[in-house]
């Protein structure tokens, strides 16, 4: 900053996408350098270990490059092209990962998104030591093109955010997870994949087959909507969301008749499936 080099109002290095100074022939990365947000394109401070290594590289690559003058901005064509903010963390026994935007990053950019939120096990059920995840995953209402992604579980979380993350960095719209071929074998996931599964259930809000409400906009329902808990006795019996009856879903079909026809009806279940099959 002293010596002229621009800096942001945080202090970080302003660099260009060949991490550039305003200097010539000063190069800055890492932890250091103003980046771009690759969703949103948009100046960010991002620092991880994985985006400094490719910077560092690409730095040297057009330090070194023949055909690099102080006019040529392109340099040795070696270009950093933004940091999603792909990171994973371990909490005791837990696992926490991240990529892309979050609500609240989305919210600022003015992005239009929706989101699912959908509970897989870590591999088949019928194989010993299967743990659930919540995954949430959040797109493009317009493009369709996943946004980001947060996941929260035990076994597993680091791979399916691997896979989230590449899926981002190629443009892959949500739809595109019900289609990707990932390993299979029971102690090591499903034949339906955690990752597919988010695919499924935005393909089913996208080709109108469901309707979701999140929990957020429960509380906003009007006296007129019914809340129905589509769960067994027993689960409804251990706590319910307040207001909402219960009717068991494989009692549902003989009981239709206690159901309005002129109220909204919102159904909801433990992890969601019960609650899709009931809504359909």
């Amino acid at each position: 900053k002293a010596c002229g080099i621009r800096v942001n109002n945080r202090g970080s290095i302003i660099v260009d996408s060949n991490m550039r100074t305003n200097f010539p022939n000063i190069y800055a990365v890492g932890d250091a350098v103003e980046v771009q947000n690759f969703i949103t394109e948009s100046p960010a401070f991002i620092p991880l270990a994985g985006p400094a290594n490719k910077q560092g590289r690409i730095a040297a690559d057009n330090i070194a490059a023949d055909n690099f003058t102080a006019d040529n901005v392109a340099g040795g064509g070696s270009v950093y092209t933004g940091t999603q903010g792909s990171a994973v963390l371990k909490l005791f026994d837990m696992t926490v990962a991240t990529t892309g935007l979050n609500e609240k990053a989305a919210k600022e950019a003015a992005i239009e998104y929706d989101k699912t939120y959908t509970y897989s096990g870590s591999h088949a059920s019928y194989y010993p030591g299967a743990e659930n995840m919540s995954i949430k995953v959040l797109w493009d209402k317009k493009t369709h093109k996943i946004l980001g992604a947060q996941i929260v579980g035990f076994d597993g979380v680091d791979k399916r955010m691997d896979v989230l993350a590449t899926a981002i960095r190629l443009g892959a719209k949500v739809t595109d997870l019900s289609r990707l071929e990932l390993c299979y074998a029971p102690p090591f996931g499903s034949a339906k994949d955690p990752v597919n599964m988010a695919g499924y259930v935005a393909e089913n809000i996208l080709t109108k087959k469901v309707e979701t409400i999140n929990w957020r906009d429960i509380a906003q329902l009007g006296s007129n909507s019914l809340l129905v808990d589509v769960r067994t006795a027993d689960e409804y019996n251990l706590g319910s969301i307040p207001g909402a009856i219960n009717i068991p879903v494989d009692e549902l079909r003989y009981r239709l008749p206690e159901l309005p026809t002129d109220r909204p009806i919102v159904v909801t279940c433990a992890i969601g499936l019960r609650g899709y099959l009931a809504y359909r």
